[in-house]
């Protein structure tokens, strides 16, 4: 807390004193705006690149064999914040892909065989980075 003491003026003085603190408000609020609405458009602009991202990874997954594929997985999966993320999507979908398999024996379908062996060398890249 700021105590200030202040001497009697004339009008004049106060009134330009008035001014000042006036001024000086409006630029701190401006700043403060400025700053909140770039941190904003900061914060979106990441927020649409990590959902691109993730959108990339969900249509590797959907189609392994489309080129940059397994790119599209290492580009996020290694990266140490999303690394867990990704890697336990991963985990999740390759354990359901196997009890498909598993499931169907023989008959297994070519697009689940192609995405299990996808999964593994997805997760073995992300892994070994």
């Amino acid at each position: 807390m700021v105590t200030v003491t202040l001497k009697p003026m004339g009008k004049r003085a106060t009134q330009s004193c008035t001014l000042v603190f006036a001024a000086h408000l409006i630029a701190v609020f401006a700043n403060l705006v400025y700053t909140t609405e770039s941190c904003a458009d900061d914060s979106d602009e990441r927020a649409r690149d990590l959902g691109r991202k993730v959108i990339a990874i969900q249509n590797a997954i959907a189609d392994p064999a489309s080129g940059g594929a397994l790119e599209a997985v290492t580009e996020l999966g290694q990266d140490s914040r999303y690394y867990v993320m990704v890697r336990g999507w991963l985990s999740l979908q390759l354990e359901g892909d196997l009890s498909i398999a598993n499931a169907q024996g023989q008959s297994v379908s070519s697009k689940i065989e192609e995405r299990i062996a996808f999964l593994k060398r997805a997760i073995r890249a992300i892994d070994l980075e």
